[in-house]
């Protein structure tokens, strides 16, 4: 069964409390951008300062809604538009 951004976004914050706990989860600013399920990328926007945290998150997250998973953060950058420039580059 294909995943739908809420449960994505539900598993991100379910390991940021989990893991970080929630006044480290209150800082961080969570923003799911895009995500596309058939070429496999998304793009979280979130502030600078909980980078490291977002990412460590992410790569603690084995499962959602029963359907094993691996989110792999591939690149970060400053802006949105550059993300968005580099990820075009990138799928083609």
């Amino acid at each position: 069964m294909p995943l739908n951004k809420q449960e994505i976004l539900n598993s991100i914050w379910t390991s940021l409390w989990k893991y970080f706990g929630l006044k480290e989860a209150s800082r961080v600013g969570l923003w799911l951008i895009d995500i596309n399920f058939l070429e496999g990328f998304g793009i979280i926007r979130c502030s600078h300062q909980t980078k490291e945290i977002v990412i460590s998150a992410l790569t603690l997250i084995t499962e959602i809604s029963g359907n094993k998973i691996v989110l792999s953060p591939i690149k970060t950058s400053g802006t949105i538009r550059r993300i968005q420039i580099t990820k075009k580059l990138f799928l083609e």
